[in-house]
């Protein structure tokens, strides 16, 4: 199946016609499953008065797992009234979109989320024109309330093998760094996002004089991207100078979208190894590789 117009043309005309609307587009939708990624959430939007996320499961949530996909609108701020909600995956095929109709969200003081299990089955989602070029477009619309202008619309894609997807920092001078404290790298960027390398010389909490540490920091954003959470797996590394024997420890994180949030290891190596071949001359290597990222856009 093929779309009768861009998909970058749908996402317009649709923010246009449904201007109380957002849209949560998916590309790369089989590297989800591929990756077991089970959730995926938009960033915070405001519509209605309120702030709120769309969570979508590509997999189904529960006892829908593996038939269809789930969804769901959560709030982020007390609702103390009562919106009429409609979520929906949009038709790129024609002008169209399914949906279980249109609800009312309670009344809640604490976040809630209200959807469906069984929002639309895996096969139907192919099959009907909702699935093409491994992207599709779920989203929420409101009812009974003043229109923005337009609508507003992000996408959301995991890619493997991102731009710059290693990094090395040289730390020269070694025995200079301060072993008790914390030393971070240069900000570098993977991504829509801004992250650093973090080392603990004599090691960190538990692993304190027993291991050097090593952590990947997330940080901010790049200019424009929704602040939301963000996905990786990664690579961290101290490079063997020799043999290239690399002492390496894998690791995967949905990093929360406020800065300085961590992944890493305590006890990423024993402090009796940090000498050749990895510290020589007073400098170590330490590194980073992104096998999948995930990046989210406004568009």
């Amino acid at each position: 199946m093929s779309r009768p117009i861009p998909i970058e043309e749908m996402v317009r005309l649709f923010k246009i016609r449904h201007t109380t609307s957002h849209l949560f587009k998916i590309d790369n939708f089989s590297l989800l499953k591929k990756h077991g990624i089970e959730k995926v959430e938009s960033s915070v939007f405001d519509l209605a008065g309120h702030k709120w996320k769309l969570s979508v499961y590509p997999n189904g949530h529960k006892n829908a797992k593996g038939t269809h996909v789930s969804m769901f609108l959560v709030n982020q701020v007390p609702v103390n009234d009562m919106p009429t909600y409609e979520l929906l995956v949009v038709s790129q095929l024609e002008r169209k979109w399914h949906t279980h109709g249109r609800d009312e969200f309670d009344i809640n003081p604490e976040p809630a989320s209200e959807g469906f299990l069984r929002f639309i089955s895996l096969a139907d989602l192919e099959r009907k024109g909702f699935l093409i070029g491994d992207c599709c477009m779920f989203g929420v619309k409101f009812h009974g309330i003043e229109p923005a202008n337009p609508g507003t619309a992000e996408c959301f894609s995991l890619i493997e093998k991102p731009l710059n997807h290693k990094v090395t920092w040289m730390m020269s001078k070694f025995s200079s760094f301060n072993p008790g404290k914390a030393h971070q790298s240069n900000e570098f960027v993977v991504g829509t996002r801004k992250w650093r390398l973090e080392v603990h010389p004599r090691g960190y909490m538990d692993e304190k004089d027993k291991s050097f540490s090593v952590y990947l920091s997330a940080e901010g954003f790049v200019n424009n991207a929704p602040m939301t959470k963000t996905y990786a797996k990664f690579k961290l590394r101290v490079l063997d100078q020799v043999s290239w024997n690399h002492v390496e420890e894998s690791g995967l994180s949905w990093f929360d979208a406020e800065p300085s949030d961590q992944s890493g290891f305590a006890d990423f190596m024993p402090l009796g190894k940090l000498n050749e071949p990895y510290l020589v001359k007073d400098k170590l290597y330490v590194g980073v590789e992104f096998e999948v990222v995930s990046t989210t856009y406004y568009c």
